[in-house]
């Protein structure tokens, strides 16, 4: 086994306080996975290798092994006849430095090992592909912004095959490109790779040689969905309710550009008269969603109600406490309860499994802000919201719980937890509602940003109100326009537009 560099994709999971590393795919060699979300260690998998001048699919397993800051990749691959099989092995070692800020990442991986032979039959005919160097290069950077964490990275490599040992051999260059996103809706990863292909063969007084390429563009993605079902039951105790689902699909897209071989007397004439072989492929993995009905609330003051789809939503996920009688919609959202739905929202604070014993040593809390302690029902999700630097205080380390939001507020807060106030321009600039000047100054590059990503709508008369009180009820509209970003939008900037769906 040889030693090398290679890449290895990290995806970062965000939990309340802590950024894991996670592996979202199997490796970097341009081939998908299917996660059924199991946490099976061996993985169906799919490769496309275009080594021979032609793209041959392979399909098999991948069998990922982590233990401490290495990783060891198993591949057992064929082609569906049989005739081609792949074998490789990989151990790899993370090296990660986060030693200069505090909220990123940056990454390099290098292998340790690398074992791979390819077997192609034709016949009676044997070609073994035997990878004898394997140069690869990478560096990652990981942002982690309060609920999103943002990377970044891009790699170059060769791999060097020899063919039956001493007839010749196949350079394959790569470079490649990778862009994604973790949060709690949704996941991302999408890899733009490009491998120029050089084949040398030596065949008696006669030498072959071609050259090749191919592009291999490869999304990972995980969604979460919110859907609504009707009840077919009119004597019911309700009308419908919502369901909330979760599933991941890998795809792989691949071009080539390759020599035009008949595998005649002629091939060598045919390939000097650069004959093109050009053609593309899709394959995809999707899992079966899981499901998971969402509870139903029993307002008594939202039935036909202009917010009541968005109201509903947020009670089935358990953000708004569905367990009062009326949910009072024309109220004005108190900052505490507006802290305590975003960080429900996405999900900053989860459920600590209590000790079974008898007695628990009380915990030393001191008050987050100085009017709130400790005994506040709310605590831990304000002590999220502020460790996270979504919410500040106001004035003497005071949060003014009780107090109400204006929605130049409400918008500030929601940009910053996404982390990307770095869009809107340097000032002086405007936005484009009517009360631009009446927009505080700490506000305007959050609001010039949520009118952009469609975040911030305003009225139909193009007024946006920056200092009125947000009601409750356009705080769960707001608060599901944002879930709904969380889940489409991320995923269109991060796969159709980069691979140009």
């Amino acid at each position: 086994m040889k030693k090398i560099s290679v890449i290895l994709v990290l995806v970062l999971m965000l939990n309340p306080f802590i950024v894991y590393a996670k592996v979202n795919n199997a490796g970097f060699e341009g081939g998908i996975h299917k996660n059924e979300m199991d946490y099976k260690k061996t993985k169906q998998y799919k490769e496309v290798i275009f080594l021979t001048g032609e793209p041959i699919l392979l399909e098999g397993t991948v069998a990922i092994k982590i233990k401490d800051k290495r990783l060891q990749y198993k591949y057992e691959l064929s082609s569906k006849d049989g005739q081609v099989t792949l074998e490789r092995d990989i151990e790899l070692e993370r090296i990660i430095d986060q030693s200069s800020h505090p909220s990123q990442i940056v990454e390099v991986n290098n292998i340790l090992d690398y074992d791979e032979e390819i077997v192609i039959k034709n016949g009676k005919n044997k070609t073994t592909y035997t990878l004898v160097d394997y140069q690869f290069h990478n560096s990652t950077i990981d942002d982690c912004e309060p609920v999103v964490a943002f990377y970044s990275g891009n790699w170059v490599g060769t791999k060097t095959y020899s063919i039956n040992k001493d007839e010749g051999q196949v350079v394959v260059e790569i470079t490649g490109n990778i862009y994604g996103y973790d949060h709690y809706w949704g996941a991302t990863e999408t890899q733009k790779i490009h491998k120029d292909i050089n084949y040398t063969l030596n065949s008696g007084d006669t030498t072959l040689e071609w050259s090749g390429y191919a592009d291999i563009d490869v999304s990972f993605n995980r969604t979460k969905n919110i859907e609504y079902f009707e009840n077919a039951a009119y004597l019911s105790s309700f009308d419908g309710g919502y369901t909330l689902t979760e599933k991941e699909e890998t795809i792989m897209e691949y071009k080539y550009n390759l020599p035009y071989l008949d595998k005649t007397e002629q091939e060598q004439e045919r390939v000097v008269a650069k004959l093109r072989n050009k053609g593309n492929g899709v394959e995809r993995f999707e899992t079966h969603p899981t499901q998971k009905k969402m509870y139903i609330p029993k307002f008594e003051d939202i039935k036909g109600y202009w917010a009541e789809k968005d109201i509903k939503k947020l009670a089935g996920l358990q953000i708004i406490d569905a367990n009062n009688k009326y949910f009072g919609g024309n109220l004005p959202i108190e900052r505490q309860e507006f802290a305590k739905w975003i960080a429900k929202a996405v999900n900053l604070v989860k459920e600590e499994k209590k000790p079974k014993r008898s007695y628990v040593k009380p915990e030393i809390n001191p008050p987050v802000f100085s009017d709130v302690t400790r005994e506040n029902p709310d605590y831990e999700y304000i002590k999220a919201i502020k460790e996270k630097g979504i919410m500040n205080g106001i004035g003497d380390n005071k949060f003014m719980p009780k107090g109400n939001l204006t929605r130049a507020q409400a918008v500030t807060i929601i940009i910053r937890a996404l982390g990307i106030e770095r869009l809107a321009p340097n000032p002086p600039f405007t936005t484009r509602f009517r009360d631009d000047e009446k927009i505080p100054k700490w506000a305007k590059k959050a609001i010039y940003v949520a009118q952009q990503i469609g975040l911030a709508e305003g009225s139909p008369e193009g007024y946006f109100y920056p200092n009125d009180y947000m009601t409750r009820a356009e705080a769960a509209v707001f608060l599901n326009r944002f879930i709904s970003y969380l889940q489409e939008d991320f995923k269109t900037y991060y796969r159709d537009m980069i691979l140009g769906y």
